[in-house]
């Protein structure tokens, strides 16, 4: 969702919006397959925010729709920091509609497209989505879709100035209260776990995404390529090259813990609570050795 500086008119895929609702449309922010995001302001009160709002095109296929109006009861069911808020649904003329905070930052995968990250952010930010991640979990969510687009990264800082980050786009998300129940294969392929191509998914699978994540900031790369069905293979058969070979920098406690989130079985993987602990703690050890005077309490 980043700013932009165009301006109105302009259009989904088969009509021009510049209202909706009690909301002024001001510019576009992001595209999806499915929706487009905009900034709009309130027409009363001024406050601005984020409306996703899906093409006309897709109006009236009922999977899709019900996918994106999921999203609210997503947000409703759990509330954290790294959380994106959505705040509303509705249907005007015809089109379904999310209104969403506003986020004021840049997506993680353009962030990352730019260059090598520093791998203090990298375990900063790791930290701050697994939090998010163990939040949505407690309620019973698993996200289904971890990936560097499914993260934005904030021009705010937290108290220790590292980026603030959001976990957003719940549109494949599933609850886990009947899993037995629901074998769709939903997901990215590169973040994919075993199971998740299986249509078995549960919490771990998440765990698994947020390794490939993980893996993905400190290397530059994926840690499998090729077709869809080489990359299913991979998945489920194959063992990545650990980070070190392709970036000998990388942390041996940071390259284990990547290594444990990919791990094959889901029972073999940490909680998302051990990985935010172990980034933590992998991250305060690295301040303390550059510089004996770090603050022992670190917010990330």
């Amino acid at each position: 969702m980043r700013r932009s500086n165009d301006t109105i008119p302009f259009e989904t895929k088969q009509q021009q919006v510049d209202r909706l609702g009690d909301h002024r449309m001001i510019a576009p922010l992001a595209r999806g397959g499915t929706a487009a995001v905009y900034l709009a302001e309130h027409g009363v009160t001024g406050e601005r925010c984020a409306i996703k709002l899906l093409d006309s095109y897709h109006a009236n296929h009922k999977d899709i729709v019900d996918r994106m109006m999921a999203e609210r009861d997503v947000s409703a069911s759990v509330h954290h920091a790294g959380l994106l808020d959505v705040q509303e649904r509705g249907n005007a003329n015809g089109l379904p509609f999310l209104i969403m905070e506003l986020l004021d930052g840049e997506n993680l995968g353009e962030l990352a497209d730019r260059g090598p990250i520093q791998l203090d952010a990298v375990l900063a930010i790791g930290a701050q989505i697994a939090s998010a991640l163990h939040a949505l979990q407690g309620a019973g969510w698993i996200h289904f879709d971890i990936k560097a687009d499914n993260v934005f990264v904030l021009y705010q800082t937290t108290l220790s100035g590292w980026p603030c980050v959001k976990v957003i786009d719940y549109g494949v998300a599933r609850h886990i209260t009947h899993p037995e129940t629901d074998t769709t294969i939903a997901g990215t392929p590169a973040y994919m776990a075993p199971e998740q191509w299986r249509g078995a998914p549960v919490f771990a699978s998440d765990v698994y995404a947020l390794g490939c994540l993980l893996y993905e900031l400190v290397t530059g790369q994926h840690p499998f390529h090729g077709t869809l069905p080489q990359l299913m293979l991979a998945h489920c058969q194959q063992l990545a090259v650990r980070p070190s070979q392709l970036r000998s920098e990388v942390p041996v406690e940071l390259e284990h813990l990547i290594m444990r989130c990919m791990a094959k079985e889901p029972g073999m993987r940490p909680s998302m609570k051990d990985i935010e602990l172990e980034l933590v703690s992998t991250l305060r050890d690295r301040l303390a050795v550059a510089d004996d005077n770090a603050p022992t309490a670190l917010a990330v």
